[in-house]
């Protein structure tokens, strides 16, 4: 099978909705307030309604309940705000089959993207961009369980990300999820940094420009695996990561904000 002959599969590309295509727009303006954002949240009902309930969330209600979309914006602040609407946009763009458990899917998707942040901070990448990027590390792999259900029923590892899953899909398929995420983003028009992160993040030496964000990626996947594998253990889960990906990871700094990262992705999953 080739890559081009998944995506002729679907009857059309999945669709980012055209208020959210604009959102992330704003989101990319160095110019842009959050009372602007929050006036085109307000012409998203869904959009909307999942700002309020995060607002109102035990994370970050405050004294007072939100009522208001701007109010609800002001609390959440602009980053959690830009997560929220890239996870509606992406989330609602998606037709699965009922057996694909997608809670799981987007829970591990907002652990790498939490931990992408947390490591992008140690080597002095920008840490929203590697938020992003991990978020959407794994979106290849909802393409081919909308274009090729029947393949991706047959395919070993669940639907968790890994460089084995890769090479799996790769042996069954012809391309694995990094490629088809890959085309994906860049189909959607995604800046390149995005596509790169996608592409190269089973194989992050071979990235290109020396782009330090598939290393990123790799690394928190292999942590939120680790993390998995342990039963959310922190300690356990970074002694047992070893080899290249963990030689510049400051675990003592990893020790003391993974429990947040966790909690960001637990809170996250629920308003997807």
């Amino acid at each position: 099978m080739q890559l081009d002959d998944l995506f002729a599969n679907l009857h059309q590309l999945p669709n980012v909705p055209k208020v959210a295509q604009d959102l992330i727009q704003q989101f990319d303006n160095p110019n842009t307030s959050v009372e602007s954002v929050a006036r085109n949240i307000a012409c998203d009902p869904v959009i909307s309604a999942r700002v309020l309930r995060l607002a109102n969330s035990s994370r970050f209600r405050g004294a007072r309940e939100s009522t208001s979309i701007e109010d609800a914006a002001l609390r959440l602040g602009f980053n959690t705000l830009r997560t929220l609407v890239l996870a509606s946009a992406f989330t609602s763009a998606f037709k699965l089959h009922a057996g694909f458990d997608l809670k799981a899917f987007w829970y591990h998707s907002f652990l790498v993207a939490s931990i992408s942040r947390l490591l992008a901070k140690q080597v002095g990448a920008d840490v929203e961009t590697a938020f992003t990027c991990g978020m959407l590390h794994d979106i290849g792999e909802l393409l081919i369980q909308t274009g090729a259900p029947h393949l991706a029923e047959s395919l070993e590892g669940g639907a968790t990300s890994s460089p084995g899953r890769a090479a799996n899909e790769t042996l069954q398929l012809g391309f694995g999820y990094p490629e088809v995420g890959a085309e994906l983003a860049r189909r959607w028009q995604l800046p390149k940094v995005l596509q790169e992160a996608i592409a190269y993040q089973a194989r992050p030496l071979q990235a290109p420009n020396g782009s330090t964000l598939p290393y990123v990626v790799a690394q928190s996947v292999a942590l939120a695996q680790a993390l998995q594998a342990s039963n959310g253990d922190i300690g356990l889960a970074l002694e047992s990561v070893r080899g290249p990906l963990a030689d510049n990871m400051d675990r003592t700094a990893l020790s003391k904000s993974l429990p947040g990262a966790i909690e960001t992705a637990k809170a996250f999953v629920e308003m997807v």
